[in-house]
Order: C-alpha cells, then structure tokens, then sequence
C-alpha cells in the first residue's frame, strides 16, 4: 500500500515523474468517461500526460487517500478539495482499484462512485 500512497502525496505536489514512476512499461490505467480527459491509457507516458492534465486543472489541491485491501488489490477512496483554476470550490470522493505485481503498478481502474469499487 506505501507504494500506492507515495503516488498520491507526489500527484498531490504535482511531481507526476514521480507519481507514474512505479507503473509497469505496460500499465493499463482506465478512468471513468465522465472524467475531464476519462478513458483507457496504456503505459506510463500516457498515463503522465493524463496525470499532468488532471492536476493543471486545480488551483489549490487536498488529496485525502483512504487505502483498502481487497485480496491482491489495493482500493483508494480518494477524497480530494481545493479550487479549481477558475476559482470554483470543488470537493469529490472517487475510489482507484490497483493491481500490482512485482512492486509495480499494472492496472488502475477509477470509478466516480466508490460504491462500485468496494
């Protein structure tokens, strides 16, 4: 879970070199498409680019990340607040599913309801 949660304080400090540095060269990374930029990335580049996208849309950024175990994966409620960089509040709790392999992140599927996730 360490693993998982340093990814999230580096997003959080908008080091995304740091926050995509333990996924697999192959990494399968879906976001919901309701999500600004949602949808299925492969690899590691593609995954930072979202990364970079998302964070540039905030202002000001809390990220609270509240990890699960469940079996081999790792669930994250990701509650996160602050201002987005037109001044609106905004306050969300997602859920991540992680996979990981070998100290590597293979797989991270969001959803925008955590109900799903867990």
């Amino acid at each position: 879970m360490a693993l998982v949660l340093a990814c999230y304080a580096a997003y959080a400090r908008g080091d995304i070199d740091t926050a995509v540095a333990p996924l697999h060269p192959d990494v399968e990374w879906i976001e919901p498409e309701e999500f600004p930029g949602g949808g299925r990335r492969t690899g590691p580049a593609a995954v930072a680019e979202y990364l970079r996208d998302s964070y540039a849309l905030w202002s000001e950024l809390v990220s609270e990340p509240t990890p699960y175990r469940r079996g081999e994966e790792i669930v994250i409620v990701h509650h996160f607040h602050g201002r987005l960089t037109d001044g609106t509040a905004h306050d969300v709790t997602v859920a991540d599913v992680f996979t990981v392999r070998d100290g590597r992140v293979v797989r991270m599927h969001a959803y925008a309801d955590p109900a799903d996730a867990l």
